[in-house]
């Protein structure tokens, strides 16, 4: 899969000339201070965010009994009745940036298209609170969803659950944690472009790693770093999940760009979820770097995935208005 073509997509090129011509751009932690970095990310973000469906109401609520308090944002689509099924989404940004606006525009084109709630939520970022806080309240989230939904217009028992990027990794080490604790699964579970490995001796890297498609190698190696300070705790499953046994976990959709150095990732992952029996389907975008997800305004490609996640999430909740 690596042997892939490494030729972007004319709209890619055109893109990063629209992001460049309203002076935005993704941050750059090996150039930035982290707190300058994600300001430029959430700048970047909101330039992405522009546009797109209107809700019925964006809900927020705060989880106090998370450590720390887990602020999440509830995308209600207008019309139909209640209660909805619900899809958790966990942005990206290396574990260090992003926020609860990351894929804002994205996020409102899933709940209007599917029919159903959507949850966005702003995980504390390393360094600052690196390995495990996250994934604690991902689970803390979760949870409330599933006990707490009805009051907020939302069926918990038709959950499922994804991330892109970092959030890929929060996603399938929740269903792993749920798994293992004997508690209910999510009926379907979304891997987007997956940091999932903390080895960059992979083809992807090799040949994708450089920075000239945006995200690089030596950025992976900075988040990681700051996200798990002992060197030791990179093999360990919990963090890196691509090492866990995956037996038992629901149906994945994993979505992949050709032009990432984590697509091994995904590739991996999907090979490991074939041996352990796990129905998934994956579909690697061609001529798309790592992030493309979120440019819907921009990208074919990126409605075509957000289209393909959509489907997975009708045919998982079928009874959905």
């Amino acid at each position: 899969m690596s042997a892939t073509s490494l030729v972007p997509d004319a709209e890619v090129a055109a893109a990063q000339a629209r992001c460049r011509e309203a002076g935005v751009a993704s941050g750059d932690v090996l150039t930035q201070p982290v707190e300058a970095a994600r300001a430029s990310t959430q700048a970047f973000q909101a330039f992405l965010n522009a546009g797109g469906p209107q809700m019925e109401r964006l809900e927020e609520v705060v989880l106090e009994n998370a450590t720390p308090p887990l602020r999440l944002r509830l995308y209600h689509p207008r019309g139909g009745t209640a209660p909805r099924p619900v899809y958790l989404h966990i942005h990206g940004g290396g574990f260090a940036l992003g926020s609860l606006d990351s894929l804002d525009r994205w996020k409102r084109e899933i709940a209007d298209e599917a029919d159903m709630v959507v949850v966005g939520l702003d995980y504390a970022l390393a360094p600052e609170h690196p390995y495990p806080t996250a994934i604690h309240q991902v689970l803390a989230a979760l949870r409330w969803l599933r006990e707490n939904g009805a009051a907020h217009g939302i069926d918990g028992a038709r959950l499922a659950v994804g991330g892109d990027s970092a959030g890929g990794n929060l996603a399938l080490n929740a269903l792993l944690r749920l798994r293992d604790a004997g508690e209910p699964l999510p009926a379907l579970g979304v891997v987007i472009y997956g940091m999932l490995s903390a080895r960059h001796d992979t083809p992807s890297h090799r040949d994708r790693g450089d920075g000239r498609f945006g995200l690089s190698t030596e950025r992976l190696e900075w988040f990681w770093s700051r996200y798990l300070p002992d060197p030791a705790s990179r093999e360990d499953a919990g963090a890196a999940p691509l090492h866990a046994e995956l037996r038992g976990l629901p149906r994945l959709l994993l979505q992949a760009a050709a032009l990432d150095p984590l697509l091994d990732d995904t590739v991996n992952l999907g090979r490991r979820l074939a041996e352990a029996g796990v129905p998934h389907g994956m579909t690697v975008y061609a001529g798309v770097p790592h992030g493309f997800i979120g440019q819907t305004a921009l990208l074919t490609k990126a409605n075509a995935a957000r289209r393909e996640l959509v489907a997975a999430l009708r045919e998982t909740f079928p009874t959905s208005n």
